[in-house]
């Protein structure tokens, strides 16, 4: 079987990843391009030697196309998320879901009515220092978990910035590095902590002086007293990733150089490196999987909403000056 896709939208920066994507796996096929840019669309159509169709509903009213991959301005995806999945179209976006939580409530709510599979590129979950960590947690090796702490950053807004300038339009991306960034540590310390936060507190900063924050931090406090800090940067001289897990009985650190699990028990251990566990197959081939065979993530959907409302929240933290509670919420149908 052969999953025929519409790439909807070349704004953002894994457009062409996911293209590339789709040609890797077997079972799929990309065979038309739109883009509300018509001459960003039809460039991007002539690079990857595909077709541009300049109408939206035109090419989801094709019936040799089963779902779509949708990297349009984040702020666009409401619309045209709802456009596909009321067409009958499987969907996998870039994240983030949408900007509002409201919004994400609503497209999932969507793709149940319609019966389309729907996914979020949450792309470090499947990897495999991730799910080394996850496994010594679960395994007991650090006791009750107390602290975690996560940070991406890369020379994005520095430098030679390769990321285009609309990554910088508050209007079109909801914000800068906190909703680009931060959705990697928000899900991850869902993971990690076993659940969603209860409150989040944020603080944001303007280096390069654009309408939206360049480096930011995100304070998430979990059920039993645990905290989580997110820290994302576009300011940096180099794009790195760290990983910091504490509890009562031992700390696990993925380092920044090598991506090596390290872990570290009681106050006279040492550092010791870990076995990694083999990384899960991307979040692209895993949306195809459940097309293919009906059966998802029963969690994915949840997550990716939660992801939503907490980036949300820590804007209204950042702005007010004050923790936001949190309340709990669910993808899955009542």
């Amino acid at each position: 079987m052969t999953i025929r896709l519409a790439q909807l939208g070349t704004w953002h920066l894994h457009a062409a990843h996911h293209v590339e994507a789709a040609r890797r796996n077997h079972n799929t096929q990309v065979v038309a391009v739109w883009d509300n840019n018509t001459a960003a669309g039809k460039a991007f159509a002539a690079e990857h030697a595909l077709d541009f169709e300049p109408d939206l509903d035109v090419i989801l009213a094709r019936h040799d196309i089963d779902g779509a991959i949708i990297d349009t301005a984040t702020a666009d995806h409401p619309a045209v998320i709802a456009t596909a999945i009321r067409a009958g179209k499987h969907v996998f976006t870039e994240k983030v879901l949408a900007i509002r939580t409201d919004d994400a409530l609503s497209l999932i709510g969507l793709a149940h009515e319609n019966k389309v599979m729907l996914a979020v590129s949450l792309e470090r979950l499947t990897e495999a220092s991730i799910r080394t960590v996850k496994r010594l947690i679960d395994e007991g090796a650090v006791g009750q978990i107390t602290a975690s702490r996560i940070r991406y950053e890369h020379h994005g807004a520095v430098g030679v910035p390769w990321i285009p300038d609309h990554f910088f339009n508050k209007t079109q991306t909801g914000g800068g590095a906190l909703i680009d960034l931060g959705a990697h540590p928000i899900y991850l310390a869902m993971l990690l902590h076993d659940g969603a936060p209860t409150s989040v507190s944020a603080r944001m900063s303007y280096v390069t002086d654009r309408e939206v924050e360049d480096n930011a931090v995100a304070v998430m406090e979990f059920q039993g007293g645990a905290i989580s800090v997110a820290e994302v940067s576009m300011v940096a001289s180099f794009f790195a990733y760290s990983l910091e897990v504490t509890g009562t009985a031992g700390t696990i650190a993925v380092g920044p150089s090598d991506g090596r699990v390290l872990l570290r028990q009681g106050p006279a251990g040492e550092w010791v490196e870990q076995e990694p566990r083999p990384r899960l197959a991307s979040t692209f081939d895993q949306w195809v999987d459940a097309v293919t065979t009906g059966a998802d993530d029963p969690n994915h959907l949840t997550t990716a909403l939660r992801v939503t409302q907490i980036i949300e929240a820590a804007y209204v933290s950042a702005v007010s000056g004050h923790t936001v509670a949190l309340e709990a919420l669910s993808a899955r149908p009542t």
